[in-house]
């Protein structure tokens, strides 16, 4: 975790606020009050003289003081950010101390990770702040209330990014493709699949945006819903993302697949990189029709030995069945929160206008959504299913805005469409538990 810049010197005033203004630092405000002896206060900062880019992880800061011996009943709320999302990547928090005029402080701070996505003057909101905090262990503890000053700070767009464009701004990224299977040559009735992995340091993995999905006459697509995993290891996260898709070959005839390029921009090389997935061409040949096969008197039948070998493929498939079912009930507690902060995520997404963006957002969120007895379901089926012609209307736009790079899209009307959508899904799911998105369009 970076140090602060400096380590200003505070004199704390009976229930007053005291401004700091240090030059060339990006410290918001400290606010400090007194109660009973004990002194408290707050403070929002990020590392001083640092460029800060579009997709980048900015470190805030949000540190809580006290002349106390410890910290209670600490709660605050992260607000909305205009052109960014701000989160709480993990639980870690740092303990510090520090003595201003011989009195020793207790510091907490907890580091929010903020990711930019629009360059220019960017506003971090007040942020409410409450705790407690005892003189002692036998006194009663002493609640604060405070709000932070606004902290506003300067965003630059990585030069070679076109205006509207989703930017990965990350020091560290890597990249793994597989086809399967390998061969161009194939019948007609044949799959294809492509999966994609990426990792990248310093980043959330719903901010990786997703693939772009090839579709074309005679050769069926279907992209399978992400798998998304964040990895936290002394306050460093990691985001991965894995994406697949699948293609069909419904007619013979000889098809090309695009290549894929991926590019991010790394704020310390200073350096706009790129990796591609090379195209693929497929030729297709029309389905033959096999002669039965003729048995071998040279290799006779073994029924005792058939018989072993389904009991045994049996055993294997109901125990499998019995893993994915317990993996099944540990997810259903955490999917309710992993929703709820996907969904909050695509509301800023809405808010910023930006159709790269709200598009990796959509997909992320959708891609939660359970359907009984089914995988996650992807963009197109869920807008199928929700039987909404708006929500399916806006959805239209909102791709068409991406392939186009339309700057004047709004998100506004797909941010109603989806409130609407989702509050029939959360009372829907108190009523039928096991059947979320299929009676949306009974």
């Amino acid at each position: 975790m970076p140090a602060l810049a400096m380590n200003p010197q505070v004199t704390m005033i009976r229930l007053s606020l005291i401004l700091m203004v240090v030059a060339g630092s990006a410290w918001a405000p400290v606010i400090a009050a007194q109660d009973n002896g004990i002194e408290a206060g707050i403070n929002l900062s990020i590392r001083a003289n640092q460029e800060l880019w579009t997709g980048q992880q900015v470190t805030v800061n949000l540190d809580l003081k006290t002349t106390g011996l410890n910290f209670s009943n600490t709660h605050f709320s992260l607000p909305e950010v205009s052109g960014a999302f701000l989160m709480q990547t993990d639980s870690t928090t740092v303990k510090l101390t520090e003595t201003i005029n011989g009195q020793s402080w207790q510091i907490i701070r907890y580091p929010l990770a903020l990711y930019p996505q629009q360059a220019g003057e960017l506003e971090i909101p007040t942020i409410a702040v409450r705790f407690s905090s005892a003189a002692s262990f036998a006194s009663k503890a002493q609640a604060f209330e405070f709000h932070t000053r606004p902290l506003r700070l300067t965003i630059k767009s990585p030069p070679g990014i076109r205006k509207g464009d989703l930017v990965v701004s990350t020091r560290s990224f890597e990249l793994e493709y597989s086809w399967q299977p390998e061969s161009e040559f194939a019948q007609a009735g044949d799959a294809f699949t492509l999966t994609v992995i990426r990792h990248a340091a310093d980043i959330s993995s719903m901010l990786l945006p997703p693939l772009p999905v090839f579709r074309t006459e005679g050769l069926a697509a279907y992209p399978q819903a992400p798998e998304i995993t964040d990895k936290s290891s002394r306050g460093e996260l990691t985001g991965e993302r894995i994406d697949t898709t699948i293609w069909v070959a419904e007619d013979p005839g000889s098809y090309e697949i695009p290549g894929i390029r991926f590019q991010w921009w790394d704020p310390q090389a200073l350096e706009l990189k790129q990796r591609i997935i090379p195209g693929r061409r497929l030729d297709i040949s029309p389905l033959r029709k096999n002669p039965a096969p003729v048995q071998s008197a040279a290799a006779p039948r073994h029924p005792d030995r058939i018989l072993y070998l389904w009991l045994l493929l049996s055993g294997f498939v109901l125990m499998f069945g019995v893993f994915l079912w317990r993996n099944h009930q540990r997810g259903l507690s955490a999917r309710a929160t992993t929703e709820k902060s996907a969904f909050a995520a695509l509301l800023r997404a809405c808010k910023s206008n930006q159709p790269a963006g709200v598009y990796a957002a959509v997909s992320t969120w959708v891609s939660l959504q359970p359907v009984a007895g089914s995988p996650p379901v992807t963009l197109e089926e869920f807008s199928s299913m929700a039987g909404d012609p708006e929500l399916t209307f806006a959805l239209t736009q909102l791709q068409e805005a991406l392939v186009k790079a339309d700057n004047d899209w709004q998100g506004n009307k797909l941010k109603k469409r989806l409130q609407a959508v989702r509050r029939r899904i959360l009372r829907q799911a108190g009523s039928q538990r096991n059947a979320v998105l299929p009676t949306l369009n009974p």
